[in-house]
């Protein structure tokens, strides 16, 4: 009596199963590729499946017909034409999917060999628009408080948001969170902070809010503050005295007040050039201080 014996001589196990995702942060409704890959050391591949937590969706049988098999999981799409016994194509991932993925590898040998690899796959939302900022003032002057409030519009996971005081990260005094009716997060963040002179750097305080999500997003708001004015009216600019001086200034308002109504509107911006080269210091407030100088205002 003749007997078979299938025999694999110089087979070693398998070994040397990974998992790799890409990416292994994936945007609502977005695609991922699930990559697995193995040391079959000379092994013949028997199957390869494919698992959402404990749940199989797809399967990779070489010796069968058809080798590619897809069972219905909610939620799961498999992009059959890119999917095979290395890699499985996910499109149109929900939040609900985030969780583990794992490739089970089979070789088919004297002992059925078999193993396996699991990675997380995170699905997350990202803010549709701009965090929010707003203060309790639009002025400030030392020794006064600034209270700052920041809002993230929803996403999942929930935003980080800092706010910053000229690039400089502040405490926050109270953090909370907000659940949407499609289960996102809002964020808000409040602050508090003593205005101090050597905050106007240059004369101009600004507040920021920073939202992040992972690297993957990241939005900003900012308010700018001007050094406070202890007078409304700016400090008035004499030009000089004597003749010469005031042939001068009545000069100037000629060229100011009256030379725009006697070129054309073709020639304006040859004038607003020439303005620009005479007068390169030339604003509105050089303007009135010039006025007020020629008629003693």
């Amino acid at each position: 009596m003749l007997m078979y014996c299938k025999c694999y001589y110089g087979v070693t196990s398998l070994r040397d199963v990974k998992l790799l995702v890409k990416p292994s942060i994936v945007v609502k409704g977005g695609t991922a590729a699930l990559i697995c890959s193995r040391d079959m050391q000379g092994a013949p591949l028997y199957s390869v499946k494919w698992y959402r937590g404990i749940h199989e969706f797809f399967r990779y049988t070489p010796l069968e017909e058809p080798d590619t098999r897809v069972f219905g999981l909610p939620g799961i799409y498999v992009d059959m034409n890119r999917s095979n016994g290395t890699q499985v194509l996910l499109r149109r991932l929900e939040l609900g999917l985030a969780g583990n993925f794992t490739c089970e590898v089979t070789a088919d040998s004297p002992s059925f060999t078999t193993q396996i690899a699991t990675k997380f796959i995170d699905v997350i939302a990202l803010p549709t628009s701009m965090p929010v900022l707003v203060t309790d003032k639009d002025r400030y002057q030392p020794g006064e408080t600034l209270l700052a409030n920041c809002t993230s519009a929803p996403a999942r996971p929930a935003a980080n948001l800092t706010i910053f005081v000229n690039e400089a990260p502040v405490r926050s005094t109270e953090t909370s969170f907000h659940t949407t009716e499609n289960n996102l997060l809002i964020t808000n963040v409040n602050v508090e902070l003593k205005i101090r002179p050597e905050l106007f750097p240059g004369g101009r305080l600004r507040v920021s809010c920073y939202a992040t999500l992972y690297d993957i997003y990241n939005g900003s708001a900012k308010l700018d503050f001007l050094t406070p004015e202890t007078d409304p009216r700016p400090e008035r600019i004499t030009l000089g005295s004597g003749a010469g001086t005031s042939l001068f200034n009545w000069f100037l308002l000629f060229i100011i007040l009256l030379l725009p109504f006697m070129v054309t509107a073709e020639d304006y911006g040859v004038y607003e050039d020439y303005l620009e080269n005479l007068l390169p210091s030339y604003d509105e407030e050089t303007e009135q201080n010039v006025i007020d100088s020629l008629f003693g205002g």
